[in-house]
């Protein structure tokens, strides 16, 4: 009878040790649930809070250098005055080249009253 009594411990402690084990992975089970739905619930949160300082952001750069209408504006504008200029330069760029190549050509064979006048005033003061 010794030997079943031992036997009968040694079932009972088995019995115990695999009811643990079971114990042990619901729990651990358990814990990583819990894990995952702390993490999802903290991604939302984060997710919230990103939006709301997102429009925040958004909100002082608008208060502090104005809003996109009046950017588009300024580079309308800007846009408009360059094509000012390419037409201006388009419709006098032959006019000019004419204008430089005639003084080109026309050489005066005089020589200017400023040049005259420095050259005659040393001869003055000698």
């Amino acid at each position: 009878m010794a030997e079943g009594r031992e036997n009968w411990a040694v079932d009972e402690l088995l019995k115990a040790e695999e009811e643990a084990n079971n114990i042990i992975k619901t729990a651990q089970k358990e814990r990583e649930k819990k894990i995952k739905e702390a993490k999802v619930a903290a991604d939302q949160e984060i997710a919230v809070f990103r939006r709301e300082e997102e429009t925040k952001y958004n909100q002082e750069i608008l208060r502090r250098f104005g809003s996109t209408k009046e950017e588009e504006e300024l580079e309308r504008k800007t846009k408009a005055e360059i094509d000012k200029i390419y037409a201006d330069y388009e419709a006098n760029k032959l006019a000019v080249v004419d204008m430089l190549i005639k003084r080109v050509i026309e050489v005066k064979l005089e020589v200017p009253r400023v040049v005259k006048g420095q050259f005659e005033q040393p001869q003055q003061n000698q």
